[in-house]
């Protein structure tokens, strides 16, 4: 057991100032105000914040790769630990390792080795997001165009057989039938829209689909006879990821998109390996890609993934998109908790819940992290 003292807390409505958030093993349990904490009540171990704005550790729910790896490229247990390590010093406590398309034996090779790590959730690792091979040709992004397939029923089967691992599958839904896409979503797999070049009636169509990737990109935008993809997110508010750079998304169209989905907006970072990394080049599964004043991207100028982190990504939601602090975090915790349905153990700080708690400085940089009820960074 020990306390974080002298702390101001996010508790995900508002800030309340001057807290002890009493630790046991991997869980709050108790916040409450320093001036209701005796001296003799506080364990042996203690941790003074001096001010400092506990949140909840921030949930990335699409991020392919950091610290100089990726998945894709590297598909082992150190990859994963690599990309834990980094993803602290940014304040990140929780992840999705993102698989992009490939063939069919790197799939079953990613989730046996997820399958043989007895510690996953201590090392942040919630589950993996599938992003393809399910997708379109035609919005396949920096996706390989060789490995995308459409879903069929045996490979759902194979999916739904391995829930415990995957969190999220990304499909286009205009080449995904209903039927498969059940197999998945029944076996609890959150069904993401996303890399499609749908239209708003073909998406329409479908049941299901509860999340949608990276809005924006890689899909039939909004017009005015169209609705197209975007439309579908706009008017039917499912849960939707956005990339927070200022790269993949201008900041007044994510304010549109907040200001319009609300609390079912979240944001993720779609890194790739240059995130917390001085790399100007790195091998994106196979495919050579650089990075050019902040932006990931092929010879021919496709974007390939991205190179911010969630703590920068905060910042620019403070001060570039214009959303209060508050909102900003709960766009890193709550609100990707409740898309991928973990919202009762991750997401918030109060008792019971994991303790995964990011101190921040009053300009929002990353000073202390504990990960699942111990010292990270």
């Amino acid at each position: 057991m020990f306390a974080i003292i002298n702390t101001n807390v996010f508790d995900g409505k508002t800030i309340q100032e001057n807290q002890a958030i009493f630790i046991e093993n991997d869980l709050i349990s108790r916040i409450v105000p320093m001036s209701d904490v005796s001296e003799s009540e506080l364990p042996q171990e203690t941790f003074d914040a001096k001010g400092l704005l506990a949140s909840p550790g921030f949930i990335d729910v699409q991020l392919n790769g950091c610290g100089g790896v990726l998945l894709n490229t590297a598909i082992c247990k150190e990859t994963l630990e690599t990309m834990n390590q980094a993803n602290l010093k940014g304040g990140t406590t929780q992840f999705l390792p993102t698989f992009i398309t490939s063939d069919a034996e790197s799939m079953i090779e990613v989730l046996d080795m997820v399958e043989a790590m007895d510690d996953r959730l201590q090392k942040g690792v919630l589950g993996l997001h599938l992003e393809g091979p399910f997708i379109s040709t035609e919005k396949k992004g920096a996706h390989r165009e060789e490995f995308i397939r459409e879903l069929d029923k045996n490979t759902a089967k194979y999916l739904a057989d391995n829930a415990d691992k995957i969190c999220v599958l990304t499909v286009a839904p205009e080449n995904t039938s209903q039927e498969v896409i059940d197999i998945v979503r029944n076996a609890g797999i959150t069904v993401s829209l996303g890399h499609t070049n749908a239209t708003y009636e073909q998406v329409a169509e479908k049941e299901g689909l509860t999340m949608a990737t990276h809005l924006y990109n890689a899909m039939t935008p909004l017009g005015s006879r169209e609705p197209g993809v975007v439309g579908y997110i706009f008017d039917k508010k499912p849960h939707a990821g956005i990339i927070v750079d200022g790269i993949h998304a201008s900041y007044p169209s994510v304010r549109i998109a907040h200001e319009i989905l609300g609390e079912q907006l979240f944001m993720v970072t779609d890194a790739v390996a240059p995130a917390g990394t001085d790399m100007t080049e790195f091998d994106m599964a196979g495919l050579q890609a650089y990075v050019t004043d902040g932006k990931c991207h092929y010879k021919d100028g496709t974007i390939a993934g991205s190179a911010v982190t969630m703590e920068q990504g905060l910042n620019n939601l403070i001060d570039h998109v214009g959303l209060s602090r508050e909102e900003a975090l709960r766009m890193a915790t709550l609100y990707p908790a409740k898309a991928i349905k973990v919202d009762n153990e991750y997401g918030l700080l109060k008792a019971g819940y994991k303790a995964n708690i990011t101190l921040l400085s009053d300009n929002n940089q990353v000073q202390h992290v504990y990960q699942m009820g111990k010292k990270a960074f």
